[in-house]
């Protein structure tokens, strides 16, 4: 009996194991969230003593000081640094999910246009149609972003359908297509532009997070909030699409409603974090793979931890392009991109033996 019971006692060790090790890696990476945060807001041009600010909250009357500093951190920093964490969270989590449904490691959400789709947009509404009311352009062009966003994604199923269902690799190709042709519109949009459309088309283009505000936080939390609860109810649909659509409608799944389901879950929370925040990229292909590597493939687990390794880098990532060369603050696109481009490039390198390089 001994040597029956042993192997199976051994494979619950191991299982109990494994959750303790997820368990103690997501207090850690929780922990890291918030010092992250933390760091977020005392961290900039202007010196911010945290401690002292949230005492002030009790004291009457505020001295000049802490009163600049007391609005500094309430009203430009705390809404920053939750948006920030928000946006990230979604980007990853929509990573996440665009691998899973395509069943590529090397996939990301602007495979399918998405990005592509809000930067023409936003580009048509700074340079040919800029709105009526100057005071309401960050409105304006984030709708744009958000609508073209959503266009193009509407394109790219409307050609990847057939009757058979959504063909992936049509998927694939009628994104690349969209591409292509967003960037060829962004260049004619830019050609034409005015000198200072064209500073708005590139600062746009590069993300940032300048723009948050106390109501852009609520609209931000609010989709996201809508969007990740969508990906976690799709969360058992992903592990049985990887096991391969034949096998996952063998076992009872309706792949072509979770397909789309999960595409425009995906869709929706690039969109309108590319509209409020510009392009960011990289941080859909990177923290999956991390997360991945740390946490296994179970979609449980893997997206909500996606969703908080996507929060903590965001958050670095902006506190790093407001700290390094303040005043001046770097757009945050350049350094998601330069954290995630060396990684790609790792990936490739671990990926060409699959791809039949040699």
């Amino acid at each position: 009996m001994s040597t029956v019971t042993a192997p199976a006692q051994t494979y619950h060790h191991f299982i109990q194991a494994r959750v303790r090790q997820r368990k103690l890696r997501t207090v850690l990476i929780t922990v890291a969230l918030l010092a992250a945060m933390y760091a977020g807001l005392v961290s900039g041009s202007y010196e911010i003593q945290f401690v002292r600010v949230m005492a002030s909250m009790f004291a009457a009357p505020l001295s000049s000081d802490m009163a600049t500093q007391y609005y500094i951190v309430t009203e430009l920093r705390l809404p920053r640094v939750l948006m920030t964490a928000m946006v990230g969270a979604m980007l990853a989590m929509s990573g996440c999910a665009m691998q899973g449904l395509v069943r590529n490691p090397l996939a990301d959400p602007g495979l399918i246009g998405i990005a592509g789709g809000a930067a023409a947009a936003a580009a048509v509404s700074m340079a040919v149609l800029p709105p009526f009311i100057p005071a309401l352009a960050s409105v304006w062009v984030a709708a744009w972003a958000f609508g073209g966003a959503l266009l193009a994604v509407w394109l790219v199923v409307r050609f990847a359908s057939t009757p058979g269902g959504m063909s992936v690799a049509s998927l694939i190709l009628a994104g690349v297509a969209i591409n292509a042709l967003s960037g060829t519109i962004i260049g004619a949009v830019s050609y034409v532009a005015s000198d200072d459309a064209l500073r708005q088309i590139t600062y746009w283009t590069m993300g940032s997070m300048a723009g948050a505000q106390w109501q852009v936080v609520g609209v931000i939390v609010a989709a996201g909030v809508l969007a990740t609860a969508g990906l976690m109810a799709c969360r058992q649909a992903l592990n049985l699409l990887a096991l391969g659509e034949s096998d996952a409608a063998y076992m009872g799944l309706n792949v072509t409603r979770y397909k789309q389901a999960i595409l425009w879950l995906v869709a929706f929370s690039v969109a309108i974090a590319t509209a409020l925040c510009g392009i960011i990229s990289f941080v859909g292909l990177v923290v999956p793979h991390i997360c991945r590597s740390l946490f296994g493939v179970e979609h449980r687990f893997l997206l909500p931890v996606c969703g908080l390794m996507g929060a903590l880098l965001l958050v670095i990532a902006d506190t790093l392009s407001r700290a390094l060369f303040p005043p001046m603050e770097i757009p945050i696109g350049i350094v998601t991109s330069a954290i995630g481009a060396p990684f790609f490039l790792y990936l490739l390198w671990q990926q060409k033996g699959r791809l039949g390089f040699v």
